[in-house]
């Protein structure tokens, strides 16, 4: 190999590390540019909603069934309660995006299995919130479950 063809090789490469370190902190900024949230398995079927992380919790606890609420995992309630979309603890996962397994303080879970979460529950994502344009209607309207880490 001649002394060009090699540094025109050396070049390429350079050149392509450059571009997959620079596409690597455009990612990190974006991913913690709102103090933490982020959407997980922005590719997959559906949503996992991540939270910032928080030192405070809420004080309920809720049980249900992991499943697809509007697009978004979440819970579907027992007794009547109706689904909820969750916003998980910081640091939650996704493990695989197909099935969906989901990583939720240390424990794998998927769709299907019953979970109790610590947290608390609101009416529908504000236009304020991070989430807000990122999921469709189903998910943006249906109530909320904040849940607090441990």
């Amino acid at each position: 190999m001649s002394a060009t063809a090699a540094s025109s090789r050396r070049r390429t490469i350079a050149g392509t590390v450059l571009v997959a370190v620079l596409a690597g902190v455009l990612i990190a900024i974006v991913v913690v540019r709102n103090g933490g949230e982020k959407v997980v398995n922005a590719g997959g079927d559906t949503l996992v909603l991540v939270d910032q992380k928080s030192s405070g919790g809420l004080d309920a606890v809720i049980t249900g069934k992991l499943v697809d609420v509007g697009g978004c995992l979440g819970l579907e309630g027992e007794r009547g309660t109706g689904d909820v979309v969750v916003i998980w603890p910081h640091g939650t996962n996704v493990e695989t995006p197909d099935p969906l397994r989901v990583r939720i303080e240390g424990t794998v879970r998927e769709l299907g299995d019953i979970i109790t979460i610590g947290g608390g529950e609101t009416d529908g994502l504000k236009p304020s919130s991070y989430f807000y344009d990122q999921v469709s209607e189903a998910c943006r309207t249906s109530k909320i479950w904040l849940g607090a880490g441990s």
